[in-house]
């Protein structure tokens, strides 16, 4: 029983964890693309 929890626990964090790293890497593209369209 406790075993389960625990695995529905780590499923989820890995989840959001995967989720917040591609956000993040997401958001350092478009930043640095924003700022290359300024450049031109």
């Amino acid at each position: 029983e406790i075993n389960l929890y625990m695995y529905l626990y780590f499923v989820i964090f890995i989840i959001f964890g995967a989720f917040f790293t591609l956000n993040l890497f997401i958001g350092v593209i478009i930043d640095n693309f924003n700022q290359q369209k300024k450049k031109i």
